[in-house]
């Protein structure tokens, strides 16, 4: 019997991790497998292996693990398969398979844009993009300059990357930009509301103080919308073959 497992990053914001659970309670409606769990990487209950084991208790065989990240670093490539391969020593007979991220995907794109257009953006204003990032690998860094670029080309305004882990840094590229242009739009590349969007606002705060001629718009984290949803959907029916 096959399993879905969601899993998020996890947030000490209670608000954070509500929305999770109410993304997750809206997807499990879509798919039609009768045993689904959630769990969380770090800072929240349940626990991933917790989220198996229930599964597994309720006879599931085959897990579908479907990380909720929008791109992978060492979360994706390191924590969560070790936790898996301990799931998988213990339960043998249960064969694991993990969907890939879909921060590139083009329902995420399209969402992107539809957070932009509908702050009626300046025509001389800048957006910058800002993901966690990460100090050990590029790779997060990377696939959003990618987007970057991409949005640039389909909405005609400057499109700017920022991290608040890596690079470049996302208090050193928004000062930069203000010094060249007179409206920011910043979009916090998230899923949901956490610790790090209150970061970015922070920082925003702080930046304008030395800017006061300055505006700068921080936007919307994604939240729950079908767009994502459908992006979530795709990952899995790509992993199981439908």
């Amino acid at each position: 019997m096959r399993a879905i497992i969601y899993i998020g990053n996890g947030t000490q914001l209670a608000d954070g991790n509500a929305e999770f659970h109410q993304f997750i309670n809206q997807m499990k409606k879509k798919r039609p497998e009768k045993i689904q769990e959630l769990g969380f990487l770090s800072m929240s209950y349940p626990t991933i292996e917790i989220a198996c084991e229930k599964a597994i208790i309720a006879g599931a065989t085959d897990l579908i693990i479907v990380p909720v990240f929008l791109f992978s670093a060492t979360n994706i490539k390191h924590e969560i398969p070790e936790i898996l391969r301990s799931v998988e020593a213990k339960h043998p007979e249960v064969t694991i398979k993990m969907t890939k991220t879909f921060g590139f995907d083009p329902e995420i794109i399209t969402l992107v844009e539809q957070n932009i257009l509908q702050t009626n953006i300046d025509q001389d204003a800048a957006i910058l993009l800002v993901g966690l990032g990460s100090t050990h690998d590029q790779e997060p860094a990377n696939r959003l300059y990618s987007v970057a670029q991409l949005l640039e080309s389909q909405l005609h305004f400057p499109v700017f990357h920022s991290e608040i882990k890596g690079e470049p840094a996302y208090s050193k590229q928004l000062a930069q930009l203000l010094s060249s242009y007179p409206k920011i739009y910043i979009i916090p590349y998230f899923l949901f509301t956490g610790a790090h969007v209150v970061t970015i606002d922070q920082e925003r705060m702080c930046l304008q103080k030395q800017y006061p001629d300055a505006e700068i718009v921080v936007c919307e984290s994604f939240h729950y919308h079908p767009l994502l949803e459908q992006a979530v959907l795709h990952k899995i029916a790509e992993l199981v073959g439908e």
